[in-house]
């Protein structure tokens, strides 16, 4: 396997490699590696079906079962659909349509996430890119005394407060909102296998900061997106069917980008993996 870095060193192309066929322990940790330091990995011209992604993903992590408004491929629970498709005059899967939205994958859950792969089987031919933000870069884009700051607090997420905000929230059953309650967690974190600092969070499941109201902790991060998501600080991906793309969630963020959902058409297989409980 070659690895190269991408645009603003956010994250890395891997080439010479098929996903569908990895096996050997020492490919398999080599993976691992280069996904703990770049925190991204971008795999071109892969074919994977449900059970390649099921797969590929379980030998680095515990797979998460779906939950919510979430739609999973036909035999395969863990892999779940992110389309606006409709068939039949029914939903195929689930596509936010809210834009920007700068987040980590399972802040908001009791059991943190260690990686999310994702997958191109439909692409729009305009829009839908996914924009990625490395917490280890973003914490050095911080004025000193700002990155000091950030280092001191800790951030409140409420699940149920992002389904609110999304207007999902109706697609939650009773036990679902039992499940959901409140989680803190610092605001930097310290990556188990690099044992270096990123920062990373969500903005729309934020309910608070140390010391700060719901407004004050929202103008308060959507400060630091405009320092951590500059043109220069972050990588944008445009989707070919059959990009798979792995990133850690301790180091990074992401947020998809809007196309036209009236006209276009996407459809992307989702599969998240947990860390050691």
């Amino acid at each position: 396997m070659q690895i190269q870095k991408l645009n603003n060193d956010v994250g890395a192309l891997c080439t010479g490699i098929v996903c569908q066929t990895v096996r050997d322990d020492s490919e398999i940790n080599q993976i691992y590696q280069a996904l703990c330091h770049h925190g991204l990995l971008v795999f071109s011209a892969q074919e994977l079906g449900g059970a390649d992604l099921t797969n590929f993903m379980s030998k680095f992590t515990t797979l998460r079962p779906r939950h919510g408004v979430e739609i999973t491929l036909d035999g395969f629970p863990h892999v779940v659909i992110v389309s606006n498709i409709e068939e039949n005059g029914e939903a195929i899967g689930h596509q936010p349509d809210q834009g920007i939205e700068w987040h980590s994958d399972g802040t908001g859950w009791q059991q943190d996430t260690l990686a999310t792969c994702l997958y191109g089987v439909e692409i729009p031919k305009q829009g839908g890119d996914t924009l990625f933000a490395n917490g280890y870069l973003s914490l050095n884009a911080l004025p000193p005394a700002l990155a000091k700051q950030v280092k001191s607090l800790s951030i409140t997420y409420s699940r149920l407060y992002l389904y609110e905000r999304l207007g999902r929230a109706n697609g939650l059953s009773a036990g679902e909102r039992a499940r959901f309650s409140d989680v803190t967690k610092p605001l930097v974190v310290t990556h188990p296998v690099t044992q270096q600092e990123a920062l990373v969070f969500s903005i729309e499941e934020c309910k608070c900061i140390d010391g700060m109201n719901e407004s004050q902790s929202y103008e308060f991060l959507s400060q630091l997106l405009e320092f951590i998501t500059d043109d220069n600080q972050i990588y944008r991906h445009q989707w070919s069917v059959g990009d798979l793309l792995v990133w850690d969630n301790r180091c990074m963020m992401h947020t998809p980008t809007e196309y036209n959902y009236a006209t276009q058409r996407r459809r992307l297989h989702r599969v998240i993996g947990l860390e050691p409980s």
